[in-house]
């Protein structure tokens, strides 16, 4: 059934002050001359929905915030939207109280967790599993998401399309995406073959993606796979073959210089011992080369002085300007002793005399350490030459023999891995093209379900047709619905083939007819709810464009008064139409609509 979707108060603040707008009826037509606020009334609804406006220059300087209180599904709420303070984000208020009952985001912001406004209005509205299937966009992400905005666009005919533009989708919907929101508000697709539908294009894609990767492969490959995986297991042997035998013979010679292991042991201890010396002298010339420096720095003193110190030890300030007398200290300023410098040349010599004895042992001990690491490595040699030479020689074949099988191992290993991508490649795209006929077989299963499909398009196309009949368009342009596009057409193809004016005309009982069908059948999901600006300023001010005009509002309430008074249970639905002015209509018809009338004295925006 259609979605309660109805407008019932609107509040703005403005430097003028505070303006409230009765909308709680069934109809309401705002009318009034230019520039006195008729499109920014549409245009405050859609800003406290949470959607984008292009707001003209003198309401977006003096509208501070925005408020609609609306009725969805039987659920009061109010939206308040500012204009000069935080404009990415809606209050959420209590009907009753008015107090904040949430912060909503106008579009998802990162690291935020707050709610977005269109996806909290799809969820009043009973749309969220529809219009965003969670499975849907697991798989296609956000090409799977339809959202409030792409919704909100079926029930505002702004002025730009009502002027005729040829396609009255509104700038929210690609052609693709408006058909899915038809299809889904008229029943004739639902959220499982929505879910259906994104796998099946995301198979089609990945096997054509296999497919195209698979013959980029195969152009660039030479040569059997059978045949490289024959020579392959050839060559493995050899390289097996030639590993078992390495090591054996291995095996062999360790165990021909058994008898040399406490030999071998000897010259490891003597390694350990050769590199301790060499440590150790290591260590001499550092000691000495440090002790030959003290000395120097020391004699430099006594000769010339001390140096003066910059920057300071303590706190790094720069002392480089600092006067040190001759003879005193450069950090204490103290005067310095000659006798205590004197023996403190004397005890830094001393130490340099000892480092150097204590480094010529160290040199000798090293070389002694050198000659008995050498002695016994020798005899290691020459004790087991007699005994390898024959083995070592069998060795260094076999391991030639494993070094050749292993390359021509890898050589073929790396000529058979794009053969073995290309068979996965394969494997992989039977495996999706199996997964894709199970898919499609699904759908038909599902269209099978959906069977009233043909037979709900055929009844909105006669439901357009009627109203078309009855408007009475001149010249009979044969008005119709295109079942490709579900936008509509004429006999001589798109809307550009007739005048402004019939285009204009047309494009407005298209979107009357939703409302229509929806309260004719209830068999929609589109929300009760259609707002048309200026119809009869776009369509014209001729005798005969008035007269159609006339027609037109004529037809269109007679019809809606005609399904209200003859329905036992009368389906809540809201249609606000702005326009500069009424056509003339009898009685009985303006009696049906709440008029609003704004002045260039009186208007919109105080």
């Amino acid at each position: 059934m259609a979605r309660d979707f109805f407008c019932e108060r609107l509040v703005l603040t403005s430097d003028g002050g505070v303006r409230e707008v009765d909308l709680a009826y069934p109809v309401v037509c705002v009318f009034g001359p230019i520039d006195t606020g008729k499109t920014t009334l549409v245009d405050c609804i859609q800003y406290a929905l949470g959607l984008p406006v292009a707001w003209r220059e003198v309401p977006e300087k003096r509208l501070q915030t925005v408020t609609l209180f609306v009725r969805i599904e039987g659920m009061r709420i109010g939206l308040r939207r500012s204009l000069v303070r935080d404009t990415k984000s809606v209050e959420l208020l209590d009907r009753a109280s008015g107090q904040v009952e949430e912060i909503l985001d106008v579009e998802a912001r990162e690291g935020s967790d707050r709610r977005i406004v269109g996806e909290v209005l799809l969820d009043l509205l009973g749309l969220a599993e529809m219009f965003a299937p969670p499975s849907a966009v697991a798989l296609l992400g956000a090409g799977a998401r339809l959202t409030f905005e792409q919704l909100y666009a079926m029930c505002y005919l702004t002025q730009d399309l009502v002027d005729g533009s040829e396609s009255v989708r509104g700038k929210a919907n690609t052609a693709q995406s408006y058909r899915t929101v038809v299809e889904l508000l008229l029943g004739l697709t639902d959220g499982p073959m929505r879910v259906l539908t994104a796998r099946k294009d995301e198979l089609t894609r990945t096997l054509g993606e296999l497919r195209r990767r698979a013959g980029t492969i195969g152009d660039f490959l030479t040569g059997s796979a059978a045949g490289l995986e024959a020579e392959l297991a050839r060559w493995q042997g050899e390289e097996r073959n030639a590993l078992r035998s390495l090591e054996e013979f291995k095996g062999r010679m360790r165990a021909a210089t058994a008898h040399a292991d406490p030999l071998r042991r000897r010259v490891q201890e003597l390694e350990q011992v050769l590199e301790r010396c060499r440590r150790a002298v290591a260590d001499a010339e550092y000691v000495l080369v440090g002790e030959g420096r003290r000395v120097q720095r020391l004699a430099g003193q006594r000769q010339h002085g001390p140096q003066p110190v910059s920057p300071c030890p303590a706190c790094a300030a720069d002392l480089s300007g600092r006067p040190v007398a001759d003879g005193d200290c450069p950090l204490c300023l103290s005067e310095l002793d000659p006798d205590v410098q004197a023996r403190a040349l004397q005890s830094a010599q001393a130490a340099l005399a000892a480092a150097e004895r204590h480094s010529v042992e160290r040199v000798k001990a090293l070389g002694e350490a050198q000659t008995a690491w050498e002695q016994a490595r020798a005899e290691l040699d020459e004790r087991t030459r007699e005994d390898i030479s024959p083995l070592a020689a069998r060795i260094e074949q076999l391991a030639a023999a494993h070094a050749t099988a292993r390359t021509r191992t890898t050589m073929l290993e790396r000529e058979l891995d794009p053969h073995r991508r290309l068979a996965e490649l394969h494997r992989a795209a039977q495996a999706t093209e199996e997964e894709l006929k199970g898919v499609r077989e699904d759908i038909r299963t599902r269209k099978n379900l959906l069977a009233g499909r043909k037979v709900t398009l055929g009844e909105f196309e006669e439901h357009f047709t009627g109203l078309i009949d009855a408007v009475g368009l001149p010249g009979d342009p044969g008005a119709r619905i295109s079942h490709s596009s579900l936008l509509p057409q004429v006999r001589a193809g798109s809307l550009t083939k007739v005048g402004h004016g019939v285009r204009s005309a047309i494009n407005v009982v298209y979107r009357m007819t939703f409302l229509s069908y929806a309260l004719v059948t209830g068999a929609t999901d589109l929300p009760s709810l259609l707002i048309i600006d200026s119809p009869r300023k776009n369509v014209g001010y001729g005798q005969d464009d008035q007269e159609l005009i006339g027609r037109l509002y004529a037809h269109f309430l007679d019809h809606i008064a005609g399904i209200r008074s003859g329905a036992t249970r009368t389906r809540p639905h809201q249609i606000i139409i702005v326009d500069n002015d009424l056509p003339r209509l009898p009685k009985r018809l303006l009696d049906q609509m709440h008029t609003i009338e704004l002045t260039r004295e009186d208007p919109l925006v105080p």
